[in-house]
């Protein structure tokens, strides 16, 4: 069976992005994904078209890329119009022959593909040279699917500037020609031309005029263009401002509706007519004094999008077929909507939901767009900034991150995890990220693919704390043609983690308690007695509705229905939050929350924890605590100080541990031959041991991991559930998906200046040599990997069976190999420290990361230890947090060579050594985390699982970032050293046959584990002098890891079973270092099997891929274990 552990925090969230300025004008369209795209004419002229492709919201220079405007050519006016079946019409005025005129250009029935290039010339027609053209007036003339060509005027004066007909010329299209129409009148003298409508009826095509006289009345007008030839005058309401029209789905002709003091609706009768009045649309007294009318149509459904002399924006929603019997709502507040977009009206992207969603773009303070959007589910309207992505800009936002893991409890389906896919679906239409691809999630599910970890990460921005509900019901595996499996799966609402947070409100004292991280007040000083007391009899209702709405949570998403509330005000008493004098009601057993504004009453049905939550923001507001303080409160905040230390101790650790490591080996004569030899005779003299051991407790170890480190690890979770543990949190994997999203796998460069030497040049030399050994060796380790993998995925962890396969004669073949590759192990060694201390200086270049590290580390660059140990220090740091409720200790000024030898050889002084130890234990848990999520990368970026449906994760030029995971491997293989590095027994001690034979094992385990690194190094070497391949060096690494992962796991369970036998660790740590070393096992052979693309079968490449994942993320839960159990 497949479940999903699930997590949410509410948090600060960064993007590698650009905001888009408003520009002169911009254009609103649904793209094919059935989202907003946006045409921008920018303040210097440019025309850009702001998409997404493939997942990334990509800004396009459409007049260059269209072939329209010429290089470096600046655009005049543009418009689009999209018809009934999705395709554009554009039309663009770009700079004529000379200064007085305008080179006109439509381009007629555009598909979103057609968009990103040369647009075909069969859909260009052309205009004459036309009088310069400040504004396009444009219009769709059907609403059925016949493609038609659209109405088009254009305007020698900005439309605020119109006063005059010979200003305004309508466009014609005769045998892809584009020409102006004569010169036409008014039936009277216009003082300023106030709207421009085009419109079509069956007597022909034309236009329709708002113009106030020089004796005061203003005049609406009709005139006609193509078939009849007359001027109709229909009586104009009194007041009248602005004029729009839209095209009647069941006659196709055009209503016009007139603005003012009220709405008039004008039918094609009646705007014929001299006598037509129009029908005045009853929308309530809230429509008055309208500056700007925008309308849209989905099906039946028309709206009314407005703005006020106030600069509010108001919208009207009602049936085409009944205008009067519709709803006001007021959105935007005075002064907030002086620019907006067209609205958009549509289904949700997959065609078969009815949900309808509303789309409108506004302008913010900063004069950048954001998109307002509203959907017929949830009825709450969401607010996004609009933007597109950057590879040097990043931007900070307020939000969740979502993270959904699929993993398995029974053997026939964990080799299905990797890259498998989610159905996905949410209580309203939120736009996110899902695995760094954009995406909207809304009512009816879709199908959203994992990484090779089986994740899904989703990252939404909230404007208030709030959040959907959102479930995974279905799962299927990658490979194409999977069946489809059923999940019964919990909800996950992210608002119920916000708003238990404040379980513990009771009183007003508690309200004024209240603390910011930084342990200032949240509350201001200033807020009155009466309005904290309301405050905590609202937070403590609100806290208890929450907990009753829970009682319902584990119902399937198919559930949720639109409700009859006022969600749809929710804008408006949020700007008019310092106005409200009374708030909260009980209301028998559906609370209500109910906020009196002036004459007007207001009423909330708290029927989601979304709700709920806004709720509880609007009463942190009325109290006058600022929005961002109270998302901060009520959200996770990393320290970033404290991770700062923790990355520099990391560093410390890592300095320590290499120049221990150079201080050996100048000091000590090591004979690798002899040390294989002790091994080989070792490890065959405990295979009988080993063998009749009967690994007590160690098949049931991962179930005790889980429950056991879950209760420790609930305080840094905040999991609703008991069984969520640390590893599946949000904030402890928050920093490998940034490097795997936030650009890492794209954009990061290394800057490696070195030169090869001498010694690179031995090294390739010795390497060349054994080309034809390395091939044996490569057979024998994946007949290895063959026989050993299928312990792994059966779910038993049958330790004894799989020693009981271990011979005599295999360690015989793998010491041979190793002392076969010992000469260029051991060089490389040496050369790796040399190596690894040049490379761990040199700098990175990542996008978020990168930005991040700026920001908290100030001036000092970000060089490649620094990635590491910042991306390795967050979720130490997490971890760390949640067992000792403090951060890790700092080791900077305090761990070096010596006192790192003095630690390791038992010396050290008593508090070091304690710190140390924990310090280690906790970072070996990230290591595990950050490497093994840098060897996923390596063994996908060369397209070696094509066709598996392994292909998610962004992927940049692949040389470049194969240099990168090349040197963070040396790097991490060198931290490895320091938290493995074994600690001596007390030196007092009289040594023993046994103890002996212990000091022997953990060494060899260091040995074997040093294996790594240098073949690592040989690995950068080979990279870089003889340009190998990313096929060569996986199939290296991979080998290496494979030929001692068998010797590794004799050591360590040796090592093991000592410990057991003199009493060392307790009986439940035993039995974790016995899986621990099983994982380890299959870890290597499962990373070894990924690496070889032309050695073994797919299918096995594809369960070695699994194997590796299922081990790795085992791996690091019995390490969390470790640590917690062993913690000082």
């Amino acid at each position: 069976m497949v479940i999903i552990k699930q997590d949410s925090e509410l948090m600060t969230n960064y993007v590698s992005a650009n905001p888009i300025p408003a520009g002169q004008h911009f254009a609103v369209f649904r793209d094919a994904n059935m989202d907003p795209g946006v045409f921008s004419l920018s303040e210097d002229s440019y025309l850009y078209l702001i998409t997404v492709i493939n997942g990334k919201a990509t800004k396009i220079d459409f007049g260059s890329v269209s072939g329209i405007v010429p290089s470096g050519g600046k655009v005049q006016a543009f418009a689009v119009v999209q018809a009934p079946d999705s395709t554009l019409d554009i039309c663009i005025a770009t700079p004529g022959a000379t200064a007085t005129t305008s080179s006109f250009t439509l381009l007629y029935g555009v598909t979103f593909a057609e968009l990103r290039g040369p647009i075909p010339s069969s859909k260009i027609i052309r205009g004459a040279s036309f009088p310069t053209v400040d504004h396009i007036y444009m219009n769709n003339k059907s609403t059925d699917t016949k493609r038609t060509l659209p109405l088009v005027m254009v305007a020698f004066q900005r439309p605020d500037r119109l006063a005059s007909t010979e200003d305004l010329r309508f466009v014609q299209f005769i045998q892809n020609q584009a020409t102006l129409l004569g010169p036409w009148s008014l039936a009277a003298n216009p003082k300023r031309i106030i709207g421009v409508a085009l419109g079509t009826c069956a007597l022909g095509d034309g236009v329709f005029v708002l113009y106030e006289t020089f004796s005061g009345p203003t005049h609406i007008q009709f005139k006609f263009f193509t078939g009849s030839t007359m001027v109709v005058e229909p009586i104009c309401p009194t007041g009248a401002t602005c004029i729009n029209s839209y095209v009647d789905p069941t006659s196709h002709q055009s209503i016009l509706l007139i603005g003012g003091q009220i709405i008039t609706a004008f039918k094609s009768s009646e705007y014929c007519s001299a006598k037509g009045k129009g029908t005045v649309i009853n929308t309530g007294d809230q429509v008055s004094g309208l500056k700007d009318l925008h309308v849209t149509l989905s099906g039946q459904t028309l709206r009314f999008w407005y703005t006020t002399n106030t600069d509010a924006v108001h919208y009207y929603t009602a049936q085409s077929t009944a205008l009067s019997n519709g709803t006001v709502i007021p959105l935007l507040s005075e002064g907030k909507g002086g620019q907006i977009s067209g609205l958009l009206s549509l289904k949700s992207a997959d065609g078969s939901d009815q949900t309808l969603v509303s789309s409108l773009l506004s302008v913010d303070e900063y004069g950048n767009l954001v998109l307002l959007q509203q959907d017929s589910v949830s009825q709450l309207w969401q607010t996004y900034p609009f933007w597109y992505a950057s590879d040097l800009n990043v931007i900070e936002t307020k939000g969740f991150m979502l993270r959904m893991h699929a993993t398995a409890t029974t053997s026939d389906e964990a080799s299905l995890i990797p890259g498998c896919w989610l159905r996905v679906s949410a209580s309203g239409v939120v736009r996110c990220t899902v695995n760094g691809r954009y995406a909207s999630l809304g009512p009816t599910g879709q199908w959203y693919q994992t990484d090779a970890k089986g994740v899904l990460n989703i990252q939404l921005q909230s404007d208030d704390a709030s959040c959907f509900v959102f479930s995974a019901d279905s799962y299927r595996a990658a490979k194409p043609g999977s069946p489809e499996t059923p999940l019964q799966n919990p909800l996950l609402d992210p608002s119920v983690k916000v708003i238990m947070k404040l379980d513990n409100v009771q009183t007003p004292e508690d309200v004024r308690a209240l603390k910011k991280q930084d342990g200032t007040p949240l509350i201001p000083s200033n807020a009155s007695d009466d309005d904290v007391k309301s405050a905590a009899a609202s937070i403590q209702a609100l806290v208890d509705q929450t907990r009753q709405n829970q009682g319902d949570s584990q119902q399937l998403l198919k559930s949720f229905k639109a409700v009859s509330t006022l969600k749809d005000f929710w804008h408006e008493v949020e700007d008019k939050v310092e106005d409200a004098f009374d708030w909260g009601d009980a209301a028998g057993k559906v609370w209500q929350f109910i906020i009196k504004i002036g004459d007007e009453v207001y009423s909330f049905i708290l029927d989601t924890a979304s709700v709920i939550v806004k709720a509880v923001v609007w009463v942190f507001k009325k109290l006058g605590v600022l929005l961002q303080d109270v998302i901060d409160f009520l959200g996770y905040l990393f320290n970033w100080d404290d991770i700062l230390a923790t990355a520099d101790s990391i560093t410390a650790g890592f300095n320590a541990a290499l120049d221990y490591g150079q201080h050996l080996l100048d000091t000590t004569e090591i004979t690798v031959d002899s040390w294989l030899e002790e091994l080989r005779t070792t490890i065959k003299a405990q295979l009988p041991t080993l063998q009749n051991q009967d690994y007590d407790g160690a098949s049931a170890a991962p179930k005790s991991v889980k429950s056991k480190a879950a209760l420790e690890m609930t305080a840094a979770s905040n999991a609703d559930e008991t069984d969520q543990d640390v590893k599946s949190d949000v904030a402890y994997n928050w920093s490998t998906y940034y490097f795997t999203y936030g650009g890492g796998t794209t954009n990061a460069v290394l800057t490696d200046d070195s030169t090869p030497g001498s010694a690179e040049d031995d090294l390739v030399a010795i390497w060349d040599d054994i080309q034809d050994e390395l091939d044996t060796i490569v057979k024998l380790c994946t007949n290895v990997a063959k026989d050993f993998l299928d312990f792994f995925d059966s779910g038993e962890y049958d330790i004894k069976a799989l020693m009981v396969k271990i011979s005599g004669d295999l360690i015989d073949a793998i010491i041979d190999s190793l002392k076969t590759l010992g000469d260029i192990l051991f060089k490389a060694l040496a050369l790796g420290i040399n190596l690894i201390k040049t490379l761990a200086n040199s700098n990175m270049d990542i996008p978020v990361i990168g930005w991040l590290w700026k920001k908290i580390a100030g001036n000092r660059p970000l060089s490649l230890l620094g990635l590491v140990a910042l991306l390795m220090a967050i979720p130490t740091t997490v971890l760390y947090k949640a067992k000792a409720d403090k951060a890790p200790p700092k080791l900077t000024g305090r761990l070096t060579a010596d006192t790192f030898g003095q630690y390791v050889s038992g010396t050290a002084d008593p508090a070091l050594a304690k710190d140390v130890t924990n310090f280690t234990l906790a970072t070996a848990t990230s290591l595990e985390l950050v490497y093994g999520e840098f060897k996923t990368i390596s063994l996908l970026i060369d397209s070696a699982f094509e066709g598996t449906g392994l292909e998610s994760v962004p992927i940049g030029p692949v040389a470049q970032l194969t240099n990168v995971l090349n040197a963070t491997s040396l790097t991490f293989e060198t931290i490895s050293t320091f938290i493995t590095w074994p600690v001596g027994e007390d030196p007092t001690k009289p040594p023993t046959d046994t103890s002996t034979t212990a000091k022997f094992v953990k060494y060899s385990k260091l040995g074997l584990t040093v294996s790594n690194f240098g073949a690592a190094a040989l690995a950068n070497v080979i990279a870089k002098v003889k340009k190998a391949d990313q096929p060569t060096i996986k199939r290296w690494k991979g080998t290496i890891a494979a030929i001692v992962a068998v010797p590794t796991l004799c050591v360590a369970l040796t090592n093991d079973i000592h410990e057991a036998q003199e009493g060392i660790v307790k009986t439940e740590l035993v039995a974790n270092h016995f899986i621990e070393a099983f994982f380890e096992l299959g870890k290597q052979l499962g990373f070894a099997a990924a690496s070889w693309d032309n050695e073994i079968e797919s299918i096995i490449m594809y369960v070695g891929l699994a194997v590796q994942q299922i081990c790795s993320y085992g791996g690091y839960g019995c390490k969390i274990y470790d640590f917690v159990e062993t913690y000082q």
